[in-house]
């Protein structure tokens, strides 16, 4: 009979993914795709609270700036304040007396008569004006540290917010790699109802692959080949061919690395020849048609010919049949 090849499907499946142990394989779609949804909403919720953070946090640095522009003037006035100060002071001092601004700024008990005696001879005006230049200094001083204080709070809540979107983007990639895998799996998928192949079959095998109908071909020993080989790239994926469980491991012998999924149709399936095992894959797990269990190898009698998968059908775990005509439908 003529060969089949397999076409290539577009999506790309991540097969990366279901080894995350955040996200168990035995997840729906449709549990995955709500999780999927909630991480959206709150990635979005982040990303506003991250815009609301910039945006206080520009508010905050023009009100700084602001009140450096102040400062500087009001540094100034200080200076021209204290500038005239001085030459009261010095008048003073030529009229025979002790006051200075030196008089005036010291704190010591001493000076206490000199500077009370300097303050009154100094104008309403002068007085007012250093006060308030001052006051005003000492103002800005406060504001600038409790503003330099807001902003560095700032860049820090939005330094965590913007990790916090870190993490929820990298959690939001792990779920969209297990829901592109998942859907990719429902894809591949079939209803198949025709004589004993009752269910939900997938192909073992997606992308290049080739397979033909050799069951019967002569083997070394005088065998007679007892399943079907499907050829394909060296460790490209292999997948469940229905709904089952993983009956149990094997290794070693003619089949090398094998596998042994019995379906929920009744019927025994066996892997041979593969490079190992997906990880996250154990016996007695649960499977769906169409997930990652293997990967495709040349293990066993087959080391160092063609990678393929020896894949084998035995109804009810009896003697095998010709898998062709199993795998023609999905395949």
């Amino acid at each position: 009979m003529p060969a089949r090849r397999g076409t290539r499907l577009a999506a790309l499946v991540l097969v990366v993914a279901l080894a995350l142990p955040t996200v168990a394989t035995a997840q729906s779609l449709e549990e995955v795709t709500q999780r999927k949804d909630l991480l959206e909403q709150e990635i979005a919720r982040v990303a506003a609270d991250i815009e609301g953070l910039v945006a206080r946090r520009a508010q905050a640095e023009d009100q700084l700036a602001t009140l450096q522009h102040q400062a500087t003037q009001l540094e100034q006035q200080a200076v021209d304040a204290e500038r005239a100060l001085e030459v009261r002071a010095r008048a003073g001092f030529k009229r025979g007396e002790a006051s200075t601004l030196e008089t005036l700024l010291t704190s010591s008990p001493a000076a206490a008569a000199q500077r009370a005696h300097f303050l009154a001879a100094l104008s309403r005006r002068d007085l007012a004006s250093l006060q308030s230049a001052v006051a005003l200094r000492r103002q800005v001083a406060q504001n600038r540290v409790l503003l330099t204080a807001r902003s560095q709070e700032l860049a820090a809540l939005e330094g965590l917010l913007q990790q916090r979107g870190t993490d929820l983007e990298q959690r939001f990639r792990d779920v969209t790699a297990v829901y592109q895998e998942l859907k990719s799996r429902r894809d591949r998928q079939r209803l198949i109802a025709r004589g004993a192949q009752q269910g939900i079959y997938a192909c073992i095998m997606s992308g290049a692959y080739h397979f033909s109908n050799s069951w019967g071909a002569p083997r070394s020993g005088g065998r007679r080949h007892k399943g079907t080989d499907v050829m394909g790239p060296h460790g490209a994926n292999v997948y469940a061919f229905t709904n089952g469980r993983v009956q149990r491991f094997s290794s070693g012998g003619l089949g090398g690395i094998g596998l042994y999924l019995w379906g929920d149709d009744g019927v025994q399936y066996y892997y041979a020849h593969l490079k190992g095992h997906a990880p996250g894959v154990y016996p007695g797990m649960r499977v769906e048609a169409g997930q990652l269990v293997a990967y495709n190898g040349n293990s066993g009698n087959a080391r160092g010919g063609a990678s393929h998968v020896h894949f084998e059908v035995h109804p009810g775990g009896g003697g095998p049949v010709n898998p062709y005509h199993w795998l023609t439908p999905v395949c």
